[in-house]
């Protein structure tokens, strides 16, 4: 037999029916379950009672008719023994010598566990009348036993969540693809595929990261290509300049060439990032040597100044790409603050981070630019009035950098205040 492909609504009102359906049934059964000292107290309680009501049944001749519509009333089933002779309303009950077995005295009546079901009787004068109660056989349980529909609200909650669990757990590997591809990791795939319409969902996260790998890849190519073809002409058009005799149009030629240079040397290093810590020339350095040595090879370096005191940690780092990433940050605060303002520099270690935080009190970042600041080619002013401000590609390789790091690169700034980078990275020595 086959089972239907349910749809994922069909399956979670199933669930969720079912699930209802079984805690009500156990919630009811836990409130008004007895143990068997329980009931017994109750027998005892009301025994002459009970015992009244029994022994008048048995009083005279024995009315089957009546006896029967007195156990309909009372929900019980009765019978009663009178030397050889057997009244019943329902199916037969134990015998009295079976019910006597185990029998306990509660004043006039004795109360009595055969099998599973629990008997009250009493005897006179040959006569033995056994009752017993469906109901009562559904609610009293053994006194260890008595807390097992708690246990059952419990294991059907639990089934119930790892029945839920399972199907949607396909969502948390949707999430999983989504952050993935969102921070440039193509290759990830969602190993499991659900038999619901989840299923649909995780298949096309799949699909879309084939898609996007293989129109990265042929765009990455492309870049390439070109990149590396446009450095023949440019090296050319140089050595055709220094034949040239020297003049204001051939410095200025030389400044662009210069600057085409750069964007193909920077569009070059953002695709070998790419592979980011592949290529990593990593080698350990004293922090406080590099940071000194890269603040010194500013011509201002007066207007950089450093907050609180540098640790004294060894790190291990790209010393190229690391010096880029922290001049880059402190060229672009240089740029955007005024003579008189200074930028400044706080380093911090914190457990196995070390922060570079740089800070510029210049116009700051507007809003709508700030989550776009780290996109290539990314500039807050129109393209075509960049002027010397740069081609867009410097942030963007700095965060390149500082990911391939195994690190971070973020910024908060407010429109007037200035700007705040800071820039972490783990620290493996103990020093």
């Amino acid at each position: 037999m086959t089972l239907p492909n349910l749809n994922l609504y069909t399956r979670f009102f199933l669930l969720f029916t079912f699930t209802t359906i079984l805690l009500v049934m156990l919630v009811v059964l836990g409130c008004f379950a007895l143990s068997e000292e329980e009931a017994q107290k109750i027998v005892e309680d009301r025994n002459e009672t009970l015992h009244e009501m029994m022994a008048k049944l048995v009083s005279g001749p024995i009315d089957i008719e009546y006896l029967k519509i007195e156990a309909k009333s009372n929900r019980v089933a009765i019978q009663i023994h009178r030397g050889n002779e057997v009244w019943k309303t329902g199916e037969s009950l134990p015998e009295p010598s079976e019910l006597m077995e185990n029998a306990i005295p509660l004043g006039k009546l004795f109360f009595s566990k055969v099998g599973s079901k629990y008997f009250i009787f009493t005897s006179s004068n040959e006569t033995t009348i056994a009752v017993t109660s469906q109901i009562a056989n559904l609610i009293i349980y053994p006194n260890w036993l008595v807390f097992w529909p708690w246990l059952g609200v419990l294991c059907v909650l639990v089934v119930s969540y790892k029945m839920l669990n399972a199907q949607l757990s396909p969502i948390k590997s949707a999430i999983d693809s989504a952050t993935h591809i969102s921070r440039g990791n193509l290759k990830y795939r969602i190993v499991r595929h659900p038999r619901n319409d989840l299923g649909k969902l995780t298949h096309g996260l799949n699909k879309m990261a084939e898609n996007l790998e293989e129109l990265f890849a042929s765009k990455n190519e492309l870049l390439l290509s070109v990149s590396h073809e446009l450095r023949s002409p440019m090296a050319r058009m140089k050595v055709l300049l220094a034949l040239l005799s020297k003049d204001e149009t051939v410095s200025k030629l030389n400044r662009e060439i210069n600057k085409m240079d750069d964007i193909v040397e920077q569009l070059l290093e953002s695709e070998r990032l790419r592979d980011s810590q592949k290529l990593l020339n990593l080698e350990t350095y004293f922090f406080p040597n590099v940071l000194m040595d890269i603040i010194g090879s500013f011509d201002n370096a007066e207007n950089i100044s450093l907050e609180g005191s540098i640790p004294e940690i060894t790190i291990d780092i790209d010393i190229g790409r690391f010096k880029f990433l922290i001049r880059n940050l402190i060229e672009n605060a240089l740029k955007h603050s005024d003579t008189a303002s200074p930028v400044l520099i706080r380093c911090r270690r914190e457990q196995a981070k070390l922060f570079i935080v740089v800070r510029d009190f210049g116009s700051g970042i507007d809003a709508n630019f700030l989550s776009k600041i780290f996109e290539p080619f990314s500039q807050s002013d129109d393209i075509n009035n960049r002027g010397n401000q740069g081609i867009g590609l410097g942030l963007f390789l700095c965060k390149r950098i500082a990911l391939a790091h195994n690190g971070a690169l973020t910024v908060k700034s407010e429109s007037g205040k200035g700007s705040e980078f800071t820039f972490w990275l783990p620290v493996t020595s103990l020093d």
